[in-house]
């Protein structure tokens, strides 16, 4: 399962310093299925932020335009029907709008992180406010004058630091680790309310810290990435979501790369993949036999940050802000298919089907990291949110 490098070295040599000069695919844009990746922009090119739009069956660029600031972290699972890309960005929820380019809905929440989820069935926007113990159910329904309004507000236990917000495919319950509880916890949507938490075991002298977590669509099984030390990922039964139940934890020594910072699972739930960012590399687990199976190796410098599955479950989008690109993984080979020049920085991927937007498009350097790989700060304070 080890990825070979000869589809990056060939793209690579075709993409550096190539602009997006097409403002508009007028061919592609009747299929109305795309990858959206949200790049961070290069402040010191003064290259703002900036949205990528990838047809995911041809792997052509449909456009490149610009946004009103980037998401890291977006909620990108569920209701794929929509034009408004939601996210957490400073002390605000927000909503970004495909078509015109604008916030169109923000929601102020007095945490400086934020990690949100979309119900299913598009109506509310779940979202975990890390500072203030506390989370957010927010009416994400396009087109109503109460759009953006927080309907209820469920509060946490205190001290817990809600790190991130994934959610069950039938919408009835939401996870979220606490990084600094050592717990991972779930609520009901309806009633809003936390119902259980697992205590995670410490195993040495740190504190876990469990901060990113994604949930099977089967919904049997709950992935926890651990942020201290070299990193770890627990592995959590859910099948009876008021009584989860934490079934192994895998480490370096069990072929888990360095550094996991989130994960995704496929949309059958055979597959879970761990974007392990300082080893530059993505862990596979074999969901049904609850093993790591291989891995796919990156170029130095990659830092892999999140990714997307097309529905299919065929391909799988990983943003990779050190190389300006985005790799896509096929699947169930897990090898590199192609690596795709984006803007500066791109930090996020979601699936949605909608029309492209009619909006001109952006002329600045595409996949300008590709070459060298872009030097993130080494004092960076938080290195496992991937900002930085």
């Amino acid at each position: 399962m080890i990825a070979t490098r000869r589809s990056f070295v060939k793209l690579a040599s075709l993409g550096m310093g190539a602009t997006m000069m097409a403002p508009y695919h007028q061919a592609l844009a009747a299929a109305g299925r795309m990858v959206v990746i949200s790049n961070g922009g290069d402040s010191d090119a003064g290259i703002g932020a900036s949205m990528t739009l990838i047809d995911p069956e041809t792997l052509d660029v449909l456009v490149t335009l610009s946004a009103p600031g980037s998401l890291t972290f977006p909620a990108a699972r569920w209701d794929y029907t929509r034009d408004i890309i939601w996210g957490g960005t400073r002390e605000k929820v927000v909503g970004y709008s495909l078509t015109t380019g604008e916030e169109v809905a923000s929601v102020t929440t007095e945490s400086s992180q934020n990690y949100t989820e979309l119900t299913p069935d598009g109506r509310f926007l779940i979202n975990a406010a890390r500072f203030t113990d506390k989370l957010h159910k927010i009416d994400a329904r396009p087109g109503i004058p109460n759009m953006s309004r927080i309907v209820e507000i469920a509060d946490h236990y205190d001290g817990s630091n809600p790190c991130d917000m994934t959610m069950l495919a039938d919408g009835k319950y939401a996870f979220t680790p606490d990084r600094l509880g050592g717990t991972v916890s779930v609520f009901s949507i309806d009633p809003f309310e936390r119902v259980a938490s697992l205590p995670l075991e410490q195993l040495g002298d740190d504190p876990l810290e469990p901060f990113m977590a994604t949930v099977s669509p089967r919904g049997d099984i709950l992935l926890v990435e651990n942020a201290r030390g070299d990193g770890s990922e627990s592995v959590i039964d859910v099948s009876n979501p008021l009584a989860p139940l934490e079934i192994a934890r895998f480490a370096q020594s069990d072929g888990l790369g360095v550094n996991p910072l989130t994960s995704e699972i496929s949309p059958d739930g055979r597959w879970g993949v761990v974007m392990c960012r300082r080893a530059n590399a993505l862990s596979i687990i074999d969901m049904d036999q609850v093993a790591i199976t291989g891995s796919v190796a990156l170029e130095d410098e990659s830092a892999p940050l999140g990714g997307t599955f097309i529905p299919t479950g065929e391909r799988l989008f990983v943003p990779l802000p050190g190389r300006d690109a985005v790799a896509v993984v096929s699947v169930p080979g897990f090898e590199v298919e192609a690596m795709i020049p984006v803007g500066p920085r791109p930090l996020s991927a979601a699936y949605v089907e909608a029309d492209v937007p009619e909006r001109q498009g952006m002329n600045i350097p595409m996949g300008a990291a590709f070459e060298h790989g872009r030097v993130f700060a080494a004092n960076c304070s938080d290195r496992c949110c991937g900002v930085c």
